[in-house]
């Protein structure tokens, strides 16, 4: 990237990305095969994010006078950046799956709800349900109250049943 309108496109790109993103999370790439993260590039994004590995000069850039310049000191070796556009924690599930099978895959911060984010805190946001985790949690909460509210009126139909049939039975005769 010699060309300097290259490398300002470069910035402005990130800036771009960074503007959108929910989540962006830093990671040390050094020794991934080309094979693994491609596979962590296609699982990245389908949480709807976007992973890169980046020139640790032109990030440094695009981070500059933003709210995530405290990011610059963690932009060292071989940095892989991820962008959560959808669901913030999606893609931090997705990246601690991933390091979970390859151990040279290591987190260095990220950055959420203007907030700087250490390896604890990311580890902990892992850990947090997702959205559709969170979403099936709220159905089955609301779904428990409405079968018995249908239980209980279905046995409230069948006791009436039960009294009107006997009722019925002599008047036929």
């Amino acid at each position: 990237m010699k060309d300097l309108s290259k490398k300002e496109a470069y910035v402005k790109e990130f800036q771009e990305k960074i503007s959108k993103a929910q989540v962006v999370v830093l990671a040390n790439c050094e020794g991934i095969t080309v094979t693994n993260m491609t596979a962590l590039r296609k699982s990245v994004r389908e949480t709807g994010s976007e992973l890169r590995v980046v020139k640790n000069t032109l990030l440094c850039r695009a981070f500059h006078d933003t709210p995530m310049a405290d990011l610059e000191k963690h932009v060292k070796g071989n940095t892989a950046v991820t962008f959560g556009y959808e669901d913030p924690i999606a893609p931090v599930k997705a990246l601690y799956a991933f390091a979970d099978k390859d151990k040279k895959f290591v987190f260095k911060a990220g950055f959420m709800d203007g907030e700087i984010l250490d390896v604890t805190k990311l580890a902990a946001l892992s850990k947090v349900p997702g959205k559709k985790e969170l979403y099936s949690m709220l159905a089955s909460a609301v779904q428990g109250p409405i079968r018995k509210f249908a239980c209980v009126i279905d046995a409230l139909r069948k006791k009436k049943e039960e009294g009107a049939a006997p009722a019925d039975a002599p008047a036929a005769q």
